[in-house]
Formats: structure tokens, sequence, C-alpha cells
């Protein structure tokens, strides 16, 4: 066993997933960023596909509480770190459009899957129908984020920084969440 382990990383994957469409406030895609850097973008890609399996798995839940105590399941979501009234708003506003575009949309600015998962169950839509729709649009986000890895990998090769990646991914994603937590306070 060890940082090569592919059975440990689909596990991490799937719980990832899973616990972020739930109760986790930090995205699998730290994980599947790390990914692409241990075994690169098309084993990374599969460890996406697992993740995305978990988040839809953690959908059905979110989706059946928000349907049956919606008021119950926004007060826990409010007491996920980094998740205010305006995102519950945010999200229940985006839900009165073409909720699968908004779903999708919403995954790559900001507003968690699991407020997606409580308001579409809230505002009657299939729990099956949403883990579907949940999981292409998770696998379409992480796909993006193992893309930009990539992309950034292939571009401190042609530099002769790849030793460096590794700094960079950490100093990203603490840049990203830095960012997202001070924009989350002001709001």
């Amino acid at each position: 066993m060890g940082i090569k382990d592919q059975k440990l990383w689909f596990a991490g994957a799937a719980l990832w997933g899973f616990a972020e469409a739930t109760f986790f406030f930090i995205v699998p895609d730290v994980l599947l960023t790390a990914a692409v850097l241990v075994f690169g973008f098309s084993r990374a890609f599969r460890f996406a596909t697992i993740a995305a399996c978990g988040a839809a798995v953690g959908a059905l839940p979110m989706v059946i509480w928000g349907a049956a105590d919606p008021e119950a399941a926004r007060a826990f979501l409010l007491s996920v770190p980094l998740i205010g009234e305006d995102l519950l708003l945010r999200v229940l506003g985006e839900l009165e459009g073409f909720w699968p575009i908004d779903l999708t949309v919403g995954a790559v600015t900001g507003a968690p899957f699991k407020i997606y998962a409580v308001e579409a169950g809230a505002d009657g839509v299939n729990p099956f129908l949403f883990a579907m729709v949940g999981y292409v649009a998770r696998l379409a986000r992480f796909t993006l984020a193992l893309g930009l890895t990539a992309l950034g990998l292939r571009l401190a090769a042609r530099f002769g920084l790849q030793r460096f990646a590794p700094y960079g991914l950490a100093f990203a994603w603490a840049a990203i969440y830095a960012l997202y937590v001070m924009q989350r306070l002001s709001a």
C-alpha cells in the first residue's frame, strides 16, 4: 500500500464524492487533481467517474430529505461551513429555470451540490432523475478541473518546472479556498 495504490484512490474518490454531496465542504476536485499528478489524466478521469457516482448516491438522501422536510434540510445546510442564506436563495432562484443546466453551471460557480439536491427535493424533482443529472454535472466539473490540471502540468513540463507541479497545485488550491472563504465571509 502506498501513494500509487489505486484501490485506495478509488475508495477515496467514492467516499469524498458522497461526503461532499451530503455534509463535507471541501470538493473532491482536490483529490482528483492530485491524481493527475500521480497517475495522469486518463486514470484520474476514472477516479472522477467514481467520485461523480459517490456524489450521485449522496444526492439521493439529500433530495429525499428536501422533499420530506425542507426546513430541517435547509437548517442542516446552514450548519455546513461557508453555506449561508444567500446561497440557499441563489440556488432556489436558479431551480426556477431549467434546473439541469443550472445545476451544471452552478457546479463551477461556487454553489454546493448539496444545496441543489435539497432544493430539488423541495421542488418535487424525482430523486433518481436528480442523481442521474447530478452525475453528469459533477463529472463535467471534475473533468474541467482535471483538464486544467493536466494543462498546467504540460506548461510546467514545457518550461522545465515539472518538479514544482505538486507545490503549484497545493498553492492553487490554497488560493482558491482562500478566495472562496473571503468571498463567503463577506456575503
